[in-house]
C-alpha cells in the first residue's frame, strides 16, 4: 500500500505542488483583503443585593444571550447593522463571574459595546434592585429620625437638675428623683445603642461589599482575530495536499490482484 502511494504521488508530483502552493496563495490573499476583527473579553461580577446575586448566573446568562438583550445593546451602541457590532456571547465562568466575548470592527467599537453590555444589564436588573433599594433607604431613614430623637433625649436627661423642682431639705424626693432620671438615662442609653446598632446593620447591607451593580470584574482584552492570512493559507495549503493526494491515489493504476486460474493451480 506503501509503494502504490508512492508511485500515484510521484505519477502527479508536479500536480500536487502547484495545486497546493496556488490553494495557499488564494486564501491567503482572499484572507488579507478581509475587512479586520477585534475581539474583546471582559469578566463581568454580579450584581448583588445585600450579599445575593440579583439574579441567579444560570438565568443571567440566558438573559444576555437571548435577542431582546442584544437588540436593546445594538440599540445602546446605535448599531444599524453596517459595520456594527458582529457579535456577542456570554459563558458562565463562576456563580459570580462571566466571560463575555464581543467582536466588532475595531477596538474602540468592541470596547463601547461591551460597556453598553454591562449598562444594559444594569439597566435591566434595575427593576430587581430599586424596589428593595427603596425599602432599605426607608429604613435607614427611620433609624436615623430615631437616633436624632434619642440623643435629643439624651441632651435634655444631661442638663436636667434633679434639685431644680425638690423641696428643700427633702432628701428622700431628691434620692427618688435622680434615681429616676438615671433609670431614664440607662434606657434612653440603651435604645441609643440598639439604634446605632441596626443603623450600622443596614449600612452593612446597602454596603459597596455586599450591594452594588454588575460591573467589569478587569480591564477588557482586546486583540485583532482576523485577518490572520499566514495561518488560515497554511491551513487551507494543508486541505489541498490532502485532496490532490487522495486525487492521486483513486486515479492512479489499479494494484494488480492474483489471477483466479493462478490460485487455482495453486
Amino acid at each position: 500500500m506503501l509503494g502504490y502511494l508512492g508511485r500515484s504521488v510521484r505519477a502527479k508530483l508536479f500536480l500536487i505542488v502547484v495545486g497546493a502552493l496556488i490553494s495557499m496563495l488564494v486564501v491567503f490573499l482572499a484572507d488579507w483583503m478581509r475587512a479586520p476583527v477585534y475581539l474583546a473579553e471582559g469578566m463581568i461580577r454580579l450584581g448583588r443585593i445585600d450579599g445575593t446575586d440579583v439574579m441567579p448566573m444560570p438565568g443571567t446568562a440566558i438573559h444576555m444571550n437571548s435577542a431582546p438583550f442584544r437588540r436593546r445593546v445594538a440599540e445602546a451602541i446605535g448599531d444599524k447593522g453596517d459595520g456594527g457590532i458582529a457579535d456577542f456571547s456570554v459563558r458562565p465562568e463562576t456563580p459570580e463571574l462571566a466571560l463575555v466575548s464581543v467582536s466588532g470592527p475595531n477596538e474602540q467599537h468592541v470596547t463601547e459595546a461591551l460597556q453598553a453590555i454591562v449598562r444594559t444589564l444594569n439597566t435591566d436588573q434595575e427593576k430587581l434592585r430599586s424596589p428593595f433599594l427603596k425599602e432599605l433607604n426607608i429604613q435607614m431613614a427611620m433609624t436615623d429620625t430615631n437616633i436624632a430623637s434619642l440623643m435629643k433625649v439624651r441632651e435634655t436627661l444631661v442638663t436636667t437638675d434633679p434639685t431644680a423642682s425638690a423641696t428643700p431639705g427633702d432628701v428622700a424626693s431628691l434620692a427618688l428623683r435622680r434615681s429616676w432620671l438615671l433609670e431614664l438615662s440607662t434606657r434612653n442609653e440603651e435604645k441609643l445603642a440598639a439604634a446605632i446598632d441596626e443603623r450600622r446593620a443596614l449600612a452593612a447591607r446597602m454596603g459597596p461589599s455586599k450591594t452594588f451593580p454588575a460591573m467589569l470584574n478587569d480591564d477588557a482584552t482586546v486583540k485583532q482575530i482576523s485577518p490572520q492570512p499566514v495561518r488560515h493559507a497554511l491551513f487551507g495549503g494543508a486541505i489541498a495536499l490532502l485532496a490532490l493526494v487522495l486525487y492521486a491515489m483513486m486515479s492512479g493504476p489499479k494494484l494488480a490482484r492474483p489471477s483466479v486460474s493462478a490460485t487455482a493451480s495453486t
